[in-house]
């Protein structure tokens, strides 16, 4: 083990003079001390907190991860390009051990750089928002909305296919009852089923003036001492960012009580359920209608008081559209509303963000060091940034909803071919969810670990060992 550490301590000592990593660090520096410096978001506590840490760490880990293919390539190239391994290689050290000791170099600079960046970052938020002058009650909100890690609960979704499915049914037995013989190819029935999709997902997201729409969570825990926060952003008119203002709306809660007998059910908050035998309750969350802006988040609190849990984890709400021009609201699938429950504090809902960025720069180190093991420093960069381009695209092309032809679909087919073998970093982005006071699941990160690393990342590190083992040494010229 001693000629690995040697070989350790040999690439931080590179790496130090490499003056493309010293730019980089320039860089990471500047990011680390200015961005919490003088950002100031909307004014307000929780503002400040989000913005701050949006930013800050969204801008160290792509920092950071542009530094790793970049040192990781250049960590394997110098040692051929200037015959430093020729030498090594006669010595009793394997190729393998060169490579492992390269990859662990690597990476611990860059370690040692995300803790240090992080830390101060944490630590300049914090001096500033102590700093800032907001009130009591602004701080407790920050502290419940942001400084938290809170598990994010989803409402009951439709079954999109079997409901798309079921249309288009019903829309063919009407036309052969109007006398029509419908198309039954291939193509006119997959344009039936995404016409189909449309529409439900339409009908879905939309609250009609003066109507309501029921909203049901499962899987929270029963005997929750903790509030619920009802997060949610409603638009009006369309769903799009543009040209929204304010509107009206009131939330109710279905409050569980056990009843001897289910009777009959008049609304939704009457229904009965037979086999735990309870009934909803309504409970109005504001005296009257709210006025809030539309296309901004909002949040509502449920205190544990109140007892909005069901007997078998359920929470039922009800939101009741009062515009005041009488249009439509809608809810964008992934704006909630949603459930948020607090699980852990601010700090270690942070270093969970570390540890996932932490293991996107074991990826990147040990990706840098595999392609440049094998290949030129200009080819070999040039390879590890196309391979994280293409995750990036994939990953943007399958998560598109329209598709607008033939060259859509098939696009998008290639997109998810794709994804089998290439590494999105937008996967390891969890700098929102930070910022938003959600929790970093463990799952979360073991996920991560098991998709990229494992499946992904760790077959393409064994092919350029085995490579790098192999590579005839005496073909390496330099001219």
């Amino acid at each position: 083990m001693k000629s690995f550490w040697a070989i350790v301590k040999l690439t931080f000592r590179n790496a130090l003079r490499s003056h493309i990593f010293q730019l980089l660090l320039l860089v990471l520096l500047l990011a680390v001390i200015i961005i919490p410096s003088t950002v100031s978001g909307d004014g307000t506590a929780g503002g400040f907190i989000q913005v701050s840490l949006l930013y800050s760490l969204s801008a160290v880990s792509w920092i950071l991860a542009l530094s790793s293919i970049w040192l990781g390539c250049y960590a394997m190239t110098q040692d051929i390009d200037n015959y430093q391994l020729h030498m090594v290689v006669t010595k009793p050290v394997s190729r393998l051990r060169i490579w492992l000791a390269k990859w662990v170099g690597v990476y611990l600079v860059h370690l040692i750089l995300l803790l240090v960046a992080t830390t101060a970052i944490y630590f300049i938020i914090l001096y500033k928002y102590n700093a800032q002058d907001f009130s009591p009650e602004e701080r407790e909100k920050i502290r419940n909305e942001v400084m938290v890690g809170r598990r994010v609960f989803w409402p009951e979704r439709v079954d999109l296919e079997k409901e798309s499915q079921e249309l288009v049914k019903a829309k063919i037995a009407r036309m052969r009852a109007n006398g029509q013989d419908p198309d039954t190819s291939t193509s006119a029935q997959d344009k039936m089923l995404k016409e189909a999709r449309l529409e439900i997902m339409s009908r879905d997201s939309e609250v009609e003036f003066n109507k309501q729409k029921e909203f049901v969570f499962n899987g929270i825990p029963h005997d929750l001492d903790k509030p619920l926060y009802l997060r949610y952003r409603p638009y009006v008119g369309k769903m799009s960012s543009e040209g929204q203002r304010m509107t009206r709306s009131l939330w109710i809660v279905g409050i569980p009580k056990r009843v001897e007998d289910t009777g009959t059910a008049e609304n939704v908050f009457e229904q009965a359920n037979r086999k735990e035998r309870y009934m909803y309750v309504p409970q109005v969350m504001s005296e009257y209608p709210e006025q809030v802006m539309s296309g901004e988040f909002h949040e509502k609190v449920i205190p544990p008081s109140w007892k909005v849990i069901s007997y078998d984890g359920t929470v039922s709400f009800v939101y009741m559209n009062f515009d005041d021009s009488g249009e439509k609201q809608y809810f964008q699938p992934g704006d909630g509303p949603k459930l948020l429950v607090e699980v852990t504090g601010f700090f270690e809902n942070y270093m969970r963000a570390v540890a996932v960025i932490a293991l996107e720069l074991l990826i990147l180190c040990g990706l840098g060091c595999a392609f440049g093991g094998i290949l030129t420093l200009p080819t070999a960069i040039f390879v590890a940034v196309s391979y994280m381009l293409f995750g990036s695209i994939a990953i943007a092309m399958v998560n598109q909803e329209y598709l607008a032809g033939v060259a859509d679909h098939f696009g998008q087919l290639i997109a998810k071919g794709l994804l089998f073998i290439v590494i999105p970093l937008q996967a390891f982005d969890v700098s929102g969810l930070v910022a938003n006071g959600e929790v970093v699941e463990l799952s979360f990160f073991w996920q991560l670990f098991r998709d990229y690393f494992i499946s992904r990342a760790l077959p393409l590190f064994v092919l350029g060992m085995i490579l790098y083992r192999r590579r005839e040494l005496g073909l390496v010229i330099r001219k």
